[in-house]
């Protein structure tokens, strides 16, 4: 098996650890995420979701902007500590790189705020793919660094 390949982005905000979880749960993915970075397209759109995001088990097609999409599905809810999600059936370019993203948002107290990390465990289809994901970090990392003024902002 071949180890996937780890990602971790954080910051503090001044808000508390419920705010803080509720503002990352409630948000359309399409607001956090409307750039570009690099070969990630921004988010278009979530179909298939039925209700709140907030069900483990719960699934929904998330619908980049260059038209291709992956699975999203609800893996652990416990506010406010910790969401946790699989990203699976990639299309694309993706579909020949990546197997699954497990991803997770975690958030525990700091100062008089709230520090929050996303973090992604990739699981490369190969080992050759596997020499490819430093690439798709170097963009992720970027992706992440403009999520978080676009997550702050929706918590003042």
């Amino acid at each position: 098996m071949v180890a996937p390949y780890l990602l971790s982005s954080s910051t503090v905000v001044p808000a508390s650890l419920e705010a803080a979880y509720d503002g990352v749960m409630n948000a359309p993915l399409e607001e956090l995420f409307p750039h570009r970075a690099g070969v990630i397209p921004p988010i278009k759109e979530c179909t298939g979701q039925e209700g709140p995001w907030a069900t483990v088990g719960q699934t929904r097609t998330v619908v980049l902007a260059d038209g291709t999409s992956n699975l999203e599905t609800l893996k652990k809810a416990e506010r406010p500590g910790v969401y946790q999600y699989r990203l699976t059936d990639f299309t694309g370019p993706m579909k020949a790189l990546v197997a699954a993203v497990d991803g997770q948002f975690s958030y525990v107290p700091e100062g008089d705020g709230t520090r929050v990390t996303w973090s992604w465990s990739i699981t490369p289809k190969n080992a050759v793919a596997r020499l490819a994901l430093p690439v798709v970090g170097t963009f992720w990392r970027q992706y992440a660094a403009k999520m978080w003024p676009l997550y702050a902002a929706r918590l003042a």
